[in-house]
């Protein structure tokens, strides 16, 4: 999971911050799609020019539910239970943490 905090973590620039949860539910996608698609998303690049997180998030993660083209339930029900977690209260501040 290291791997796939950093690449999110240096993926993300100043002044995105984002609370545990958020990061928790980026760090999970990124793991399922891969660093390099997570780098060069649409969802990184909105946030990185300073578009609001939560909206960026609200409308780009739930396009992640393909393979080969074709919607896949799984795919589908892991984006909402990221998009829970993303949603949930956190108790901790922001990340991403420095590396």
């Amino acid at each position: 999971m290291q791997s796939y905090q950093d690449a999110l973590t240096n993926a993300l620039a100043d002044p995105v911050t984002l609370n545990d949860n958020q990061y928790a539910a980026l760090v999970s996608w990124t793991y399922n799609i891969g660093n390099g698609n997570m780098q060069s998303s649409d969802l990184v690049s909105r946030m990185n020019a300073g578009e609001d997180v939560a909206t960026v998030v609200h409308y780009e993660l739930p396009q992640w539910n393909k393979a080969n083209g074709e919607v896949v339930d799984g795919l589908t029900r892991r984006r909402g239970e990221e998009l829970n977690l993303f949603d949930a209260p956190a108790s901790f501040g922001a990340l991403p943490v420095a590396c």
